[in-house]
């Protein structure tokens, strides 16, 4: 009997002797090799089409991973500021005057207040772009001097760099448009991890070491660089499917779905009540609120163009803002963002910032007037699914545990590029002498287009996912048609020879 390592190490002469996913000749025999089979073409065509943009995603998504750390670099004069040694602060109604005088006819639409030696943004609604963008104007708490005047983005502060890396990942710069490619890319990287993964188990003998041998990369040749991309995609399984679980998030068609089941089953992002009459504030129902990924997040919710009762004047929220500060500081931990009432008859809303090893989001509502805190609402009181989703992005935004957060982000980006270009590397050692290109695996025929429990459960699952992510299900029938065409083409040439 011929191993599947035995035929393969015989060299890259002969490289389609044993055929991925149809394991031992003693599992050669039943429904348990149909699955496989019918995996192993899904997984062919899949990764040929897909590989393109996900090798793309990577890259940007490598980019983008140290955005939070390449930011800090950049902006670093903005950002930072020197205490002083009595670390005496303006009070916040004159940093708020100072800026205001950069944007005197644009409404202030929050303050983001950061640590000790970070310089305090005051925020102001832009004139062009959508409400998930402000003018941000840096001032120095302690002396009044302007540090910087840039666009920010979001709930997470993002500045111009990391808002254009950001951009990049998710539309390639192309608009609305482009969040087509990281829509496909995401919705097919988790699939291709787990029939990988599922195939190669497959192949390995049965027994004990059946698991440690999946991450065998010794060999030569073929044998080796299928055993590397075997191993690394097993090794990279769980991160793949955590980018397309997070990245369907922000996705324009599969995002709106999981913002629909989130808001149905009452685990969308709630808010602080604002309304000074104790009306309670509904949940955020925007599916991507808060996610601070470019085009979705919506800096604060801020809804105020369509509010009938006029706004507290910028006089008057400049006044307020001292005694918000002054009751943000002794309610919340340092590094908060106060957002103004959008009408009368509301409360100041504060939360403290997103950043690096806070792993929840605390807020409450003060009175302008009085200083009396209206509402609380702690993280811990959130519905669970929200607060997972709220780190789970977090942690692929590269925020939630700083530099090192970041660093397994980078190794997870390049080692899904190294996949691609293995993948790849493999299609061209399978092509025969004097052919342009490999042949697909070999289709399921006859008996073995049945399926066995794991089968049935596999297509159902797909199915529902594809309901559920329509580009899945709509490129995925797409598969299926080119494999039709390919067996057809394929055919019509050997009768043709």
């Amino acid at each position: 009997m011929v191993t599947t390592d035995q035929a393969l190490s015989a060299g890259s002469a002969a490289p389609q002797a044993v055929e991925p996913g149809t394991g031992r000749a003693g599992e050669n025999s039943g429904k348990s090799r149909h699955l496989p089979r019918h995996l192993r073409r899904l997984h062919f065509f899949a990764g040929i089409i897909c590989a393109p943009l996900i090798f793309i995603a990577s890259l940007t998504g490598l980019a983008y991973a140290f955005a939070p750390t390449l930011e800090n670099a950049v902006y670093s004069s903005n950002i930072t500021v020197e205490v002083p040694a009595d670390g005496q602060q303006l009070p916040m109604e004159k940093i708020v005057d100072i800026a205001t005088q950069r944007h005197p006819e644009q409404p202030i639409s929050g303050i983001r207040v950061g640590e000790k030696d970070q310089a305090v943004r005051v925020l102001f609604k832009h004139p062009t772009k959508s409400a998930s963008f402000t003018d941000a104007v840096f001032v120095n708490p302690y002396n009044g001097e302007i540090t910087g005047d840039m666009v920010q983005y979001g709930n997470s502060g993002a500045l111009p760099l990391r808002d254009w890396l950001s951009h990049g990942h998710r539309d390639l710069w192309l608009g609305d448009t482009g969040r087509f490619y990281s829509e496909f890319a995401a919705s097919w990287l988790g699939v291709l991890a787990v029939s990988g993964v599922y195939l190669w188990w497959k192949r390995q003998r049965s027994g004990t070491g059946r698991s440690a041998s999946m991450l065998k990369v010794s060999g030569r040749g073929r044998t080796r660089n299928l055993r590397w991309h075997g191993a690394l995609g097993t090794a990279l399984a769980l991160g793949m499917i955590f980018f397309t679980f997070t990245g369907l998030t922000w996705s324009s068609v599969a995002g709106t779905n999981i913002g629909k089941v989130r808001t149905e089953l009452n685990w969308a992002t709630p808010k602080v009540t604002t309304s000074l009459d104790g009306a309670a504030a509904p949940a955020v129902k925007d599916p991507h609120a808060g996610h601070d990924h470019a085009g979705h997040d919506h800096a604060g919710h801020d809804h105020s163009g369509h509010s009938a009762t006029a706004a507290p004047s910028k006089l008057s929220l400049a006044a307020q803002s001292t005694k918000v500060a002054a009751t943000a500081a002794t309610e919340l931990r340092s590094g908060v963002t106060l957002r103004p009432p959008s009408e009368a008859g509301q409360a100041w809303s504060v939360m403290e910032n997103r950043q690096a090893y806070r792993k929840d989001n605390n807020s409450i509502a003060v009175n302008g007037d009085t200083s009396e805190v209206t509402a609380r609402l702690a993280f811990a009181d959130w519905p669970l699914a929200a607060q997972a989703t709220a780190w789970m992005i977090q942690l692929h935004m590269g925020t939630m545990l700083g530099l090192p957060n970041q660093i397994v982000l980078g190794l997870l980006a390049v080692g899904i590029i190294i996949l691609v270009v293995r993948g790849y590397m493999l299609w061209s050692q399978r092509r025969p002498q004097g052919q342009l290109v490999a042949d697909a695996p070999a289709r399921a025929r006859g008996a073995e287009l049945r399926f066995g429990v794991a089968g049935i459960l596999a297509v159902v699952g797909m199915i529902a996912y594809g309901f559920f992510a329509p580009v899945f299900g709509v490129t995925c029938l797409a598969f299926l048609v080119c494999s039709v065409i390919w067996d057809v083409v394929r055919s019509r040439r050997r009768k043709a020879h």
